[in-house]
């Protein structure tokens, strides 16, 4: 039993560290990492076709992508999360503009 308390002491004094830890960097504002997304190459390209600017601004499927800050860190960092949204962006794009025979 005594063991155990001091296990739970310990876990608790630890957690508390954590959450209070003067030296762990900040998250970055969630309207920061948004304007980072919009400054990428990849994201820029899109926006510049008229038909992916109007799913990118539009989609709530595409706003879900970026929709916390977890998701939107994803979005800078990962090139598969990238390669999602630019494909997902792409098809809408092409299924919503009209067809030119």
């Amino acid at each position: 039993m005594f063991l155990i308390g001091i296990l739970v002491v310990v876990a608790i004094f630890g957690e508390l560290f954590h959450r209070l830890n003067p030296w762990k960097k900040p998250e970055p504002a969630y309207d920061e990492l948004v304007a980072q997304i919009k400054t990428t190459d990849w994201y820029r390209e899109l926006a510049s076709d008229e038909a992916c600017c109007r799913v990118l601004e539009n989609d709530p499927h595409v706003q879900a992508y970026y929709a916390s800050t977890y998701e939107a860190q994803r979005l800078l960092t990962q090139e598969g999360f990238q390669l999602g949204l630019i494909d997902y962006v792409k098809e809408q794009a092409a299924s919503t503009s009209p067809k030119s025979h």
